[in-house]
């Protein structure tokens, strides 16, 4: 049965699913990381950072981060083939080039409230974030830059470029990107790092790779006729 079920499928239909192979490899990385840089790193901090607030909601758009990048992939691998490869391309080798960075220039940020005033329930869910996240690894912020690549992701996919739901991308993003500061899980710093290094992925992955592989292709062609 197991056998009849795997010859329907259309491996080449599919075949896009090899760009998932660039997360493993990153995840490798960050969690050796996580678990090795804890002291003696460049300590992530701009003045702006006294002067937000903590405020336990942003807990909530903090962790829609996860709905919207799992979200963003699975919608992409089957309705927008190319849409997924860019997408992964994003998030894979600029996850990869980040988490090397990480390695040889060992960052943190001691922004962390070291006692709370209140008690609440979002105040719980930023304690347990607190406890299996570390201070470390946070410049430039990984967050950001997920957030940025499936905002990217889903402006670029032609099924999706309603007014409303480009609104709504564009508003969820600014809203994650903002949490990650208001919850003391990053510097101001880590953001203003992120956002930049975000829009070159971006012109580098979604218009200098297109316009690269149509110049090979026009050169190919050329040679062939010659």
């Amino acid at each position: 049965m197991l056998k009849s079920l795997i010859r329907k499928i259309d491996i080449k239909k599919y075949e896009h699913a090899k760009y998932i192979l660039f997360i493993p490899i990153y995840m490798a990385i960050f969690i050796l990381e996580e678990r090795n840089i804890t002291t003696h790193y460049f300590v992530s901090y701009i003045p702006l950072d006294d002067m937000i607030p903590f405020c336990e909601w942003f807990v909530i758009p903090y962790f829609c981060w996860y709905p919207l990048m799992l979200g963003t992939g699975l919608y992409l691998f089957f309705r927008d083939p190319e849409g997924f490869k860019n997408y992964m391309r994003f998030i894979g080798a600029g996850f990869l080039l980040i988490v090397l960075f990480y390695a040889f220039f060992p960052n943190g940020q001691n922004l962390r409230p070291s006692y709370f005033d209140r008690s609440n329930f979002l105040i719980d869910i930023v304690k347990w974030t607190y406890g299996r996240d570390t201070n470390t690894n946070v410049l430039p912020s990984l967050h950001v830059v997920g957030t940025m690549g499936a905002m990217f992701a889903l402006m670029e996919c032609k099924e999706l470029r309603k007014t409303w739901i480009q609104i709504f991308n564009i508003i969820l993003a600014i809203s994650i990107c903002a949490s990650t500061v208001y919850i003391k899980q990053h510097s101001a710093l880590d953001v203003f790092t992120g956002v930049p290094l975000s829009v070159v992925y971006y012109f580098a992955i979604y218009k200098l790779l297109p316009n690269l592989r149509t110049a090979r292709e026009t050169h190919n062609r050329v040679h062939i006729t010659h």
